[in-house]
């Protein structure tokens, strides 16, 4: 059964597209489609995911499912694509998807080459794993479910990422928790059939039955608290106006790796992990020649940090 679907992000994607009309400048214009990219590009990803989730469980009355829940506790944040709730726990699903084609390495990062560029990003295994515990103390704090429960560790939290069915992944055999979306589904099936004995009974004290997990989902339903990015704001363009870039715009989150509380971490500058990403205007033939635009990419702690990449990297 679905207790959530996924909130609805074609209103913000038709704001990009009107400040990407009324911009009157190119390099503000470049920024403003990359993050039109990164959006539409990453709610395909989530609603296509979804497909396949509601498809095979949305009149399962053993399982149910949130999609797009983010929640708020004790001072943090966490974001999650899809949460699968079932008498044996909880499944977090991370939603990823890339354009060009996407290498995952043993350590569970990610390489997307897409043209030229090519980029890394840490494993979104870790951030899953960081927003679960986020929400075991959540849940915890609750009180809901038995003292029996708690004994066994508390109730079983899992993580898996989702690939979008479309991107091309050139690994032959994928790494442990990472899976195709539209194969999520058999492959649990299949998971659950050949659970070994000592997996269940490990299990078995932590299990809940359905109207718990339904307490539960209605509980994570009324904590979500949605956030819309004002993208106005941060282009300095209002609805009767078109302002130019300034000399420094924080480069937009990138949706493939960073959500929630680290919305914005891909600002932060990734070799000091200090200052943030800011657009800088070229001074000198040499450099227009290097990044190939009037503006490059820096770092906000520069000179202490001399981190720099090329525009065009980030769209």
């Amino acid at each position: 059964m679905i207790f959530k679907n996924i909130d609805d992000k074609t209103h913000q994607i038709q704001i990009l597209k009107e400040l990407l009309e009324q911009s009157k400048s190119e390099a503000q214009k470049k920024l403003i489609t990359a993050d039109l990219k990164r959006m539409i590009s990453g709610y395909d990803a989530e609603t296509q995911n979804a497909y396949y989730l509601n498809f095979a469980f949305e009149k399962s009355k053993n399982v149910i499912l949130l999609h797009d829940i983010r929640l708020e506790y004790e001072g943090r944040t966490a974001q999650f694509d899809h949460i699968l709730i079932s008498r044996l726990g909880i499944e977090l699903l991370e939603t990823k998807s890339a354009k060009g084609s996407l290498s995952i390495n043993a350590d569970g990062s990610l390489v997307i080459i897409n043209g030229k560029f090519t980029n890394t990003y840490p494993n979104p295994l870790e951030q899953s794993k960081r927003h679960a515990l986020v929400l075991r103390e959540f849940i915890d704090a609750k009180t809901l479910f038995s003292k029996r429960i708690a004994l066994f560790g508390g109730i079983h939290i899992t993580n898996k990422v989702l690939i979008h069915p479309q991107t091309n992944i050139t690994n032959s055999k994928l790494p442990d928790d990472f899976e195709r979306g539209d194969s999520f589904v058999s492959n649990r099936s299949k998971d659950i059939d050949n659970i070994s004995v000592f997996k269940a009974i490990s299990l078995l004290g932590k299990a809940f039955d359905i109207d718990k997990a339904k307490e539960l989902a209605q509980l994570l339903l009324d904590a979500h608290m949605p956030v819309e990015f004002d993208y106005r704001k941060k282009f300095k363009i209002s609805k009767n106006d078109s302002t130019d870039l300034m000399d420094e715009t924080p480069v937009a989150p990138i949706v493939v790796d960073e959500q929630s509380q680290e919305e914005n971490s891909s600002k932060i500058c990734p070799r000091c992990k200090e200052g943030e990403l800011v657009s800088r205007k070229v001074k000198s033939a040499e450099a227009k020649e290097k990044y190939g635009y009037d503006e490059f990419i820096g770092c906000s702690r520069y000179p202490k940090c001399k981190y720099t990449q090329s525009v065009s990297e980030t769209l």
